[in-house]
């Protein structure tokens, strides 16, 4: 129950990764390849690749650093400048252990849609794990006011300083994990100091979704704005994921709403479609962002507690069905959207969420313990 936009476009296997123009410099400088930026000129993936690898080496200075992000934010980002900044950042991440070689899907979205609902994307990895998908989440502390993943599991319990191991260890164990971006990214440490001084949203926002170390096979990425549905959907197209939802929410939300008609780009067997939901034809009431409202960390905690034990309002629990719906349709594991709120419903209302998220803690605090 996929809606298809009135005018939907397709996309063949390999559009995205078709060659993309070299640039007229046989070999840019760094001065050249920041004009191209300020030309609003998209960068081939090569070059894209070489400027991550440039900031994870510290071979430019803070000045050049700010100037490229700068540029990048004004030009706009390509999904072709994200899968090569991305492959680099994947490929910078300190793995533990062999990958699991499971199917898995992730959770992550861009943030930054202002709106301050409760955690609704870590109340769906629970729930969807809880619905028996395998669910990597990458996740990280907040960056602005809002209470990030990592703050509200933190608060509930969960280590976050765990062995890396024993994180993806306890993938195949509960059917759920949550990645501390921090610990699996160290390169990106040096850079922190920088993003926070120039206190605006820049492409590492953007990355943060398509880095996840455990390279799962399926995505629901939330975004803030709708120009970044068809960039992310190239990019998670051009890093070789078998299925994704990418979707930006009505009301400006970062996740599929309840406010009333949500724009989607769906990426199924190389091929990327626009479609878009609606969450009243799946049976569900609509509601306003203001019944999705979070607060601080210990009013979010008691909302996520509250609503994976089955409890929390009518809205809290009808937004999570729908994303979890979502991530049943990217890991293939229901393909019909109503059956798939129907699913995550019964699941929230016998209180197997909270289950998972018990499961998952305790699986860490073993570990430390050992």
């Amino acid at each position: 129950m996929l809606s298809p936009s009135p005018s939907p476009e397709c996309f063949a296997p390999g559009f995205f990764s078709a060659p993309m123009p070299t640039s007229a410099i046989a070999s840019p400088s760094w001065s050249q390849i920041l004009e191209m930026l300020l030309e609003g000129q998209n960068l081939p993936e090569v070059e894209a690749t070489a400027l991550m690898e440039a900031w994870l080496a510290e071979q430019l200075t803070p000045v050049q650093t700010g100037a490229f992000l700068a540029a990048l934010r004004a030009k706009g980002v390509t999904g072709s400048e994200l899968s090569g900044m991305a492959q680099v950042l994947r490929g910078a991440c300190p793995l533990p252990c062999p990958l699991p070689g499971i199917p898995m899907v992730d959770t992550c979205g861009t943030g930054g849609d202002g709106a301050d609902t409760f955690n609704i994307s870590t109340a769906v990895a629970f729930t969807a794990a809880a619905c028996g998908a395998n669910v990597a989440k990458h996740g990280n502390r907040s960056a602005s006011g809002k209470v990030g993943s990592a703050d509200v599991l933190e608060g509930l319990g969960l280590q976050l300083k765990a062995p890396l191991v024993s994180v993806v260890e306890a993938l195949a164990e509960v059917r759920v994990t949550f990645l501390f971006a921090p610990a699996w990214h160290p390169a990106l440490v040096n850079l922190a100091p920088l993003r926070r001084s120039l206190g605006v949203r820049t492409v590492f926002n953007l990355l943060g979704p398509l880095v996840n170390p455990l390279q799962p096979n399926a995505q629901v990425l939330g975004v803030a704005k709708a120009e970044l549905l068809n960039p992310m959907a190239e990019a998670l197209q051009r890093l070789g994921l078998q299925r994704a939802v990418v979707v930006h929410g009505a009301g400006g939300l970062d996740e599929a709403s309840l406010e009333g008609v949500n724009a989607m780009r769906l990426l199924e067997d190389g091929h990327v479609r626009q479609a878009s939901i609606d969450s009243a034809e799946l049976g569900l009431t609509r509601a306003p962002l203001q019944a999705l409202q979070g607060g601080d960390l210990a009013t979010n905690q008691a909302i996520l507690s509250a609503v994976l034990q089955g409890g929390g309002t009518a809205p809290q629990r009808d937004v999570v069905a729908l994303n979890t719906a979502l991530v049943l349709w990217a890991a293939g594991l229901q393909d019909d959207l109503r059956a798939g709120v129907s699913a995550a419903k019964t699941c929230l209302q016998e209180g197997l969420p909270w289950q998972r998220l018990e499961g998952l803690r305790m699986a860490l605090d073993h570990q430390i313990g050992e």
